[in-house]
C-alpha cells in the first residue's frame, strides 16, 4: 500500500473481514475438538491435579527427611537445596536504602542480594529449603 485511497482502505476491510471468518472458524474448530477429546483432557487435568498434589507432598516429606537426616541427596534422585529467605518490611527497607543511597527505587531484587550477605537490623533471614526434583525417577 502506497497512499491512503478508497480502493486500499476496501482491500484493508477486506482482510479484516476475513481474519474475522479465520478466527470464527478457528474457534469452531477448537471447540469440536475439545468436545471430541472430552475424556482425554479430563484424564490429563486429573492426573495433572493428582500428581500435582503428590508432588507438594513428597515435597513435604523431603524436607521432614532432611531435617531428621541432615541428608541432601534422596531417595529417586530428590534433592535439597538451602537458601536464605528474607522478610522485612519495605516500607522500611525503602527507607534504609534511602539513607545508604543504594536500591533507591527498591529495587527488591538488589536489595535482597545484599540483604542475603550483610546483616540489617529489620530483616530477617529465615532457612529456605527447595526441593529438587531429576527430570526422571529412577529408583534402584
Amino acid at each position: 500500500m502506497t497512499e491512503l485511497n478508497a480502493t486500499n482502505l476496501e482491500a484493508y476491510q477486506k482482510g479484516l473481514n476475513d481474519l474475522g471468518l479465520f478466527k470464527e472458524e478457528w474457534r469452531k474448530k477448537q471447540a469440536d475438538l475439545q468436545n471430541k477429546n472430552f475424556e482425554l483432557l479430563q484424564n490429563i487435568d486429573n492426573l495433572s491435579d493428582e500428581l500435582g498434589q503428590n508432588k507438594e507432598k513428597f515435597k513435604e516429606l523431603a524436607v521432614e527427611e532432611y531435617s531428621k537426616t541432615g541428608n541432601k541427596k534422596l531417595i529417586g534422585g530428590l534433592g535439597i537445596r538451602e537458601g536464605v529467605a528474607l522478610k522485612y518490611d519495605e516500607t522500611t527497607a525503602l527507607g534504609w536504602a534511602e539513607d545508604h543511597k543504594l536500591c533507591l527505587q527498591l529495587d527488591k531484587k538488589e536489595f535482597e542480594k545484599i540483604a542475603k550477605t550483610q546483616d540489617i537490623d529489620f530483616v530477617d533471614k529465615e532457612k529456605k529449603i527447595t526441593v529438587t526434583f531429576p527430570k526422571e525417577i529412577k529408583i534402584a
